[in-house]
């Protein structure tokens, strides 16, 4: 390494990137308290619309970093979005099937997502340094991180800091890529897109979001932005992108053209983020370089079908902010950060495959396969079943870390029970949660004169992970003691887990013990007397099983739980 003075910001980590990644991990940091140190290139957060599809399960990620609230009010609600040809629906994604606390797509324009990101950065103490470029970096045998930064108002100075993890989250262009000399792999589509914003006057539901398919000219994709007739509009171009003197106007006049070519009758007027660019799926074959990761789409991109590539940016910074926190706060061994890679490489790889086989699915001239297409897939998406998952597989909901050698089932069939055969017809049939999956999102049963807001089981395990501690008694049994004693002795003995008994009580106030007199969380989990769930701080079920020695051993081996000094 070269001779450099190194200057230390007392910041472990540094973020590269302002936009909606960099500040998911920045919120995320600030809310467990670990110092860091955010910076940007450009002057100010985004005014242009880019991504707008805000999916289920990234509210539930904006419930935890405290602005969903805020986003479902300023938002608007798609209820469905559904592919048509020949005035056929051929796949209709009806998002008020998901199980989930906000069943919909919400419309968001990517600038009103920063900006209440923002708000909230800044109401916890933190701060965008705005205007300061990464201009290099090197990373010690020791893998700690030096960093070139400058201020775009002092360019004759720049200054090397010291690190302890970078995080890239500078977009698809992104230096600490190109630095690394990593292999961004892939291809781009034989079709380019034209996008804008506009008001359209035309026949159809304000509130449903469609992909209208040609048979020659492409498709033309409409999303509702708010709800009163203004809508970002999507062309596709079934040629590859010309070069520059031969691109098509961004205008109003072509892009009226393209409308009347696909056969909808709109008028477009107040056209606004045009732009013209190439299909493309690219990916990196590996998140994290010794002390440094990358994260949204500096590690991949792809086809914008299905609206997953800010949405699984946003998952990878709230998968890795837990786990750098845990890390930092000695919570955990080092070993835990492989695991940012093993299991979000996995949902990439998955998420860029749906894109991939939709828009293949969409933008097909194969007469064959459109024909099948128009005329039986459409038979076959009516059923219910299809009907109930098809919304699951592009919300972030089926997206799990099953495959992961960093989760596991201990639970064998005998081991569950079913609450829906033991009392009937009171409990729904629902599928038993595996280790890897999320945590079912259930709400807490509490008294009625209780006047706090409905307890959501998310609420227990925020910024921990939560044991529950299935008991299948009451309070008054003895085996509820020997369970509590369990209970305390993990909590005392290793910081950053919370363990709670699920027992047939109505005592919300014993902290130790989580009141389920109407055995609600016993049946969505179909749990036996003695069952262990260990449900992660980003509510994913790490482990399942009867044993406890078993337990502590995967926490300690696996998951590197330090024990209380």
């Amino acid at each position: 390494m070269t001779d450099k003075k190194i200057s230390n910001k007392n910041s472990e980590i540094l973020i590269v990137g302002a936009g909606p990644v960099g500040l998911t991990l920045a919120i995320l940091l600030k809310q467990y308290d670990v110092p860091f140190r955010i910076i940007e290139k450009n002057n100010g957060p985004s005014n242009t619309t880019k991504a707008m599809a805000i999916h289920a399960r990234t509210l539930e990620i904006f419930r935890e970093l405290g602005i969903v609230d805020e986003a479902i009010n300023q938002g608007f609600h798609i209820k469905t979005f559904s592919i048509q040809s020949e005035k056929k629906r051929i796949l209709n994604y009806d998002f008020s099937r998901l199980e989930a606390n906000w069943p919909i797509l919400l419309s968001l324009p990517q600038p009103d997502v920063e900006k209440l990101m923002l708000q909230r950065l800044e109401s916890l103490g933190g701060t965008v340094e705005w205007n300061t470029s990464l201009l290099d970096i090197e990373q010690t045998p020791d893998h700690d991180i030096h960093a070139l930064i400058q201020k775009l108002d002092d360019q004759e100075n720049a200054e090397w800091s010291s690190y302890r993890w970078l995080c890239a989250c500078d977009g698809a262009r992104s230096l600490v890529r190109k630095k690394l000399k990593l292999d961004f792999s892939g291809s781009s589509y034989d079709s380019y897109f034209m996008l804008t914003d506009a008001d359209i006057k035309w026949d159809e539901p304000l509130d449903e979001g469609a992909f209208f398919l040609g048979s020659k000219e492409g498709y033309v994709a409409v999303a509702p932005i708010d709800g009163k007739g203004r809508y970002r509009l999507f062309f596709e171009i079934p040629h590859v992108l010309p070069p520059e003197n031969e691109q098509p106007a961004l205008d109003l006049p072509t892009f009226q053209k393209l409308c009347n070519e696909r056969g909808k009758k709109m008028t477009l007027s107040n056209l606004s983020s045009m732009t013209i660019a190439s299909f493309q799926h690219r990916q990196i074959n590996q998140l994290k370089h010794g002390s440094i990761f990358l994260v949204g789409d500096a590690a991949h991109i792809g086809s914008p079908i299905g609206g997953q590539w800010m949405n699984l940016g946003l998952s990878e910074a709230y998968n890795l902010g837990w786990k750098l926190a845990f890390v930092y706060k000695g919570y955990a061994n080092s070993k835990l950060l492989d695991s940012y890679h093993d299991e979000r490489s996995l949902v990439a790889q998955e998420a860029e495959k749906t894109a991939h086989r939709l828009t293949k699915l969409i933008t097909t001239k194969n007469p064959i396969i459109v024909y099948f297409r128009n005329n039986l897939l459409s038979l076959i998406s009516n059923r219910r079943k299809i009907q109930n998952k098809l919304p699951s597989m592009i919300s972030g909901h089926s997206y799990n870390y099953k495959q992961s050698s960093w989760v596991l089932n201990m639970l064998k069939s005998n081991e569950h029970l079913s609450w829906r055969q033991k009392f009937k017809k009171d409990y729904p049939r629902h599928p038993i949660p595996k280790a890897g999956e999320l945590a079912p999102d259930i709400k807490l049963w509490m008294l009625p004169n209780v006047t706090s807001q409905e307890l959501l089981l998310s609420s227990f395990y925020y910024h921990n992970y939560l044991l529950l501690i299935f008991t299948a008694t009451d309070i008054g049994s003895l085996y509820v003691d020997s369970y509590l004693a369990m209970a305390q002795a993990i909590t005392m003995n290793y910081q950053g887990i919370e363990a709670r008994c699920v027992v047939d009580t109505i005592d919300i106030e014993n902290l130790n013990v989580i009141a389920d007199p109407d055995w609600r969380l016993h049946s969505r989990y179909h749990a036996k007397r003695g069952n262990l769930v260990l449900i992660r701080p980003d509510g994913y079920i790490a482990f399942q099983g009867t044993d406890p020695d078993k337990l502590i051993s995967f926490m300690k081996d696996k998951l590197s739980f330090l024990e209380r000094v």
